[in-house]
């Protein structure tokens, strides 16, 4: 069975769900490609072909000085202040606004430095001939538009490369290519995953779908709605041509919301189970 781990954040998370149902009932994956937060998790497993290691290890991380000191930027670009009470409410305009004003005015709010420091503390500083399993990741050359596949020299440039938010995270230069988040272009890498290796594609797509909560009352939520809408028919048209497909129930997780780690585990597990009679 061959992996196409979708992008989607901290719903991301629900990939390790899936994983750990598929080890549990001895399905064996024969490879993985992986978009964005489907790359961090799907190369962690490669690494260990363990997917308690990978949720140990991301419990972990999120516990991490780390993860202190640089979450509480992800909260601010992720909640609806409409749900916070009124304290917390000023505070998150008022560093949004910061935030924005930093981006408006630099190549991103975080420097490759951090992404990079983030994964340090997630995968090991390999080649990825040293995987135990085959493994790709996309990015998305920001120049000219085309899908880049990354499946050799080290690691963790690759999946940083695959994950960098454009924005939010300034584009990587790999190979000549200055390369940013994957799901640009792949929300779900299931091309990658049928170019590079042979077996059956089981898809996981772990974005929100269409259902919306709430007005769209500023230009900026029309903007996003119109981006969720794009990435959701992008996913649909790569995922026709999966063998099988899996939707974790995810819900209106946003991207940045990590705290949801035991939700996210559970919606992929639940999927996956759904699923175990067609991997057989």
């Amino acid at each position: 069975m061959v992996l196409a781990l979708g992008g989607g954040g901290a719903r991301g998370l629900a990939h390790i769900g899936v994983l750990k149902v598929l080890q549990s009932e001895g399905v064996k994956i024969g490879a993985i490609s992986g978009t964005s937060m489907g790359a961090v998790i799907g190369a962690m497993f490669a690494a260990c072909s363990d997917a308690l290691e990978v949720e140990e290890v991301f419990r972990k991380f999120l516990s991490s000085s780390f993860h202190e000191k640089y979450g509480r930027t992800f909260f601010l670009l992720s909640e609806d202040p409409k749900v916070l009470h009124e304290p917390e409410r000023i505070r998150t305009k008022v560093g949004k606004r910061f935030l924005y004003l930093k981006a408006a005015s630099t190549r991103a709010v975080f420097s490759q430095g951090v992404l990079e420091e983030a994964f340090g503390y997630l995968l090991p500083d390999i080649r990825f001939i040293d995987l135990e399993i085959p493994f790709a990741c996309v990015a998305a050359d920001v120049e000219t538009g085309e899908e880049v596949v990354l499946n050799s020299g080290r690691l963790l440039p690759a999946v940083v490369a695959s994950s960098s938010i454009p924005g939010f995270v300034e584009p990587a230069r790999v190979a000549r290519r200055l390369l940013v988040d994957g799901t640009t272009v792949s929300t779900v890498p299931v091309k990658a995953a049928r170019e590079l290796f042979n077996g059956r594609v089981l898809a996981v797509d772990v974005s929100m779908g269409l259902e919306r909560e709430g007005p769209l009352e500023t230009a900026f939520d029309i903007a996003m709605r119109a981006s969720e809408i794009t990435a959701h028919y992008l996913a649909e048209a790569q995922l026709a041509a999966a063998d099988i497909v899996i939707h974790p129930k995810v819900g209106r997780t946003t991207w940045a919301n990590f705290n949801k780690l035991d939700e996210m585990i559970r919606a992929g597990e639940s999927a996956a189970r759904k699923v175990l009679s067609k991997l057989f």
